[in-house]
C-alpha cells in the first residue's frame, strides 16, 4: 500500500496506518484523528527516530487522504466486488442443481469482468484476459461434454430396457404357443402327417396364426421325399 510513499504516515506500522483509514472511512475528522495519532508510543518513536520529532500534521493527512488512503479504497471495492462475485458463482452453481464447472465458468467470467473493471494504474494485460477466457470456454465445454454422455447414456439405458420388454414378450408369447399346440387336436393330427417337419411348421402356422401366417408352399406326400432332401 506504501510502495510509493514516504510521509509520515506511510512509515508507521501497517495496523496503525489501517486503523487511520478506517477513521477516514468512518468521517472522522483531522481534529479527531490527530490528537490521537500523536499520542501513540509507536508513532512517538518513529517521529522521533526519522522526522526530528516533528508531529503529524493536517497536511500529512491529507496528503495520506490523497494517496494511501485512496489506495486503501480502492483495495476494500476490489475485495468487496471479488466476494460478491464468488457468492453469485455459487449461486449459480446451486441453482444448477449443484454443477461445480458452471459455477466456476461463471467465476472465471467475472473474473474478465473483474480485470476489466481495474484503474488505470493497473490496467489488466491481455494474457490475464486470455487466460481467464480460456478457463471458462474450458469448463463450460467440459459441462456440454458431460450432459451430452449422460444423454447418450439414458438413450443406451432406454434401448436395453426395450430390448428387456421384447425379450419378456417374446418368451411368454413363445410359452402361449407351446400351451396351445400342446392342447391341440388339430396341431397332433398335423404333427403325426406323413411329410416333412417343413411342411408340418407351414400347417401349424397356418393352424394357430390364421391370416396373419405368412405361408410357403406346402410340400406334398408325392415331393416330400425331395423336401426331406433337401432340408
Amino acid at each position: 500500500m506504501n510502495r510509493s510513499s514516504t510521509g509520515k504516515i506511510a512509515r508507521l506500522p501497517a495496523d496503525i496506518r489501517q486503523q487511520i483509514n478506517l477513521r477516514l472511512f468512518n468521517g472522522k475528522s483531522a481534529g479527531d484523528i490527530l490528537p490521537w495519532l500523536n499520542g501513540l508510543p509507536a508513532v512517538k518513536e518513529i517521529l522521533a527516530a526519522q522526522f526530528d520529532a516533528a508531529p503529524v500534521s493536517d497536511r500529512n493527512l491529507s496528503n495520506w487522504r490523497a494517496t494511501g488512503y485512496r489506495r486503501w479504497q480502492l483495495e476494500q471495492s476490489r475485495l468487496t466486488l471479488i466476494k460478491e462475485r464468488a457468492e453469485y458463482a455459487a449461486n449459480m452453481a446451486e441453482a444448477a442443481g449443484g454443477n461445480i464447472s458452471r459455477g466456476a465458468a461463471a467465476a472465471a467470467s467475472e473474473k474478465i469482468l473483474e480485470l476489466l473493471d481495474e484503474n488505470d494504474e493497473e490496467k489488466p494485460a491481455p494474457e490475464n484476459l486470455l487466460k481467464a477466457g480460456t478457463v471458462a470456454a474450458r469448463l463450460l465445454r467440459a459441462e456440454q461434454n458431460a450432459v451430452r454422455l449422460k444423454i447418450a447414456q439414458e438413450r443406451l439405458r432406454q434401448q436395453e430396457i426395450q430390448l428387456l420388454l421384447l425379450r419378456d414378450r417374446t418368451q411368454r408369447d413363445d410359452v402361449a404357443i407351446a400351451l396351445r399346440v400342446l392342447g391341440d387336436a388339430e396341431a397332433e393330427r398335423i404333427a403325426a402327417a406323413p411329410i416333412n417337419n417343413a411342411g408340418k411348421i407351414e400347417l401349424l402356422g397356418r393352424h394357430m396364426f390364421g391370416k396373419l401366417w405368412e405361408p410357403r408352399p406346402i410340400p406334398t406326400p408325392e415331393n416330400s421325399s425331395n423336401a426331406v432332401a433337401h432340408q
